[in-house]
């Protein structure tokens, strides 16, 4: 295939243009450097430009992702997260790509034992609204796959910001949020399995725990110098409102990423 990552110089980004560029023809894009081309999403006609190039699929990364930031700032999120999708949507359409929009589970408020792709989105932060106002654009096109997915773990290529807190003297983690986390290397295998289905499924690993007993499995895998400092809704600092629970399984395919162990035991 031939594809396009948009945000392939971030987290998910670069491991899905390193990941895809094995076995297929790909370009990513960045706001600048790590020789991508150098495309913001704001800049419409860049985008349709890039577009006209012919790809099968558009795998969309970019965007604020910071929950923190997103709600210091609503008018920055919407206009990285929504405002390009209308423009980019009719430019894929227009060349007969296929869009992956690799969405969130914080579109679910936290307070249900599961969430499956039926469930009613109701977020509690801005980036939740974002990402539904996002998914609400690409599910209006029926050939368009959304991807809903959890805290996402692991080392990438050009932006490792998740092993590079370990570095830190300490570290605040929630024991009240939990989740089941999906390893990162596992992400781009199953997006191979998923490109040609459309609508929405989720996609999350296959162990429910806390944000606490993540950070310490992972810094005890690494025997990191970072100590875990256990918060919680009471005692964290306020950046935004968090659902408590977001336990995402799929009705739509039998995919996981592996549990904590096995994924510690490929991280080097």
């Amino acid at each position: 295939m031939r594809i396009l990552i948009l945000g392939a110089s971030g987290f998910v980004g670069s491991a899905l243009h390193a990941h895809f560029a094995e076995n297929h023809e790909v370009v990513g894009t960045s706001r600048g450097g790590h020789g991508l081309a150098p495309v913001d999403l704001a800049d419409t006609g860049a985008v349709r430009t890039l577009l006209e190039q012919g790809f099968d699929v558009v795998i969309h990364t970019a965007g604020v992702v910071d929950l923190g930031a997103a709600q210091r700032d609503p008018t920055a999120a919407y206009a990285a997260n929504v405002a390009p999708m209308v423009p980019l949507l009719e430019a894929v359409d227009d060349t007969g790509a296929e869009l992956v929009y690799l969405s969130t589970d914080n579109v679910f408020d936290g307070t249900a034992d599961h969430y499956d792709e039926s469930a009613t989105r109701t977020p509690i932060n801005v980036y939740g609204e974002t990402k539904v106002a996002a998914e609400d654009l690409v599910l209006a096109h029926e050939r368009h796959l959304v991807v809903r997915l959890p805290l996402v773990y692991g080392r990438s290529p050009l932006s490792n910001k998740f092993l590079a807190r370990f570095a830190a003297p300490e570290i605040q983690a929630r024991t009240d949020i939990v989740c089941n986390p999906l390893y990162l290397p596992s992400l781009a295998p199953a997006l191979e399995q998923l490109t040609d289905e459309s609508g929405v499924v989720h996609l999350a690993g296959a162990e429910i725990l806390s944000r606490y007993d993540l950070m310490t499995r992972v810094r005890d895998h690494l025997d990191a110098p970072a100590r875990i400092v256990a918060t919680d809704r009471f005692s964290a600092a306020p950046d935004c409102p968090r659902p408590l629970r977001l336990v995402m399984r799929s009705e739509r395919h039998s995919l996981t990423g592996p549990d904590v162990d096995t994924a510690l035991a490929d991280l080097h």
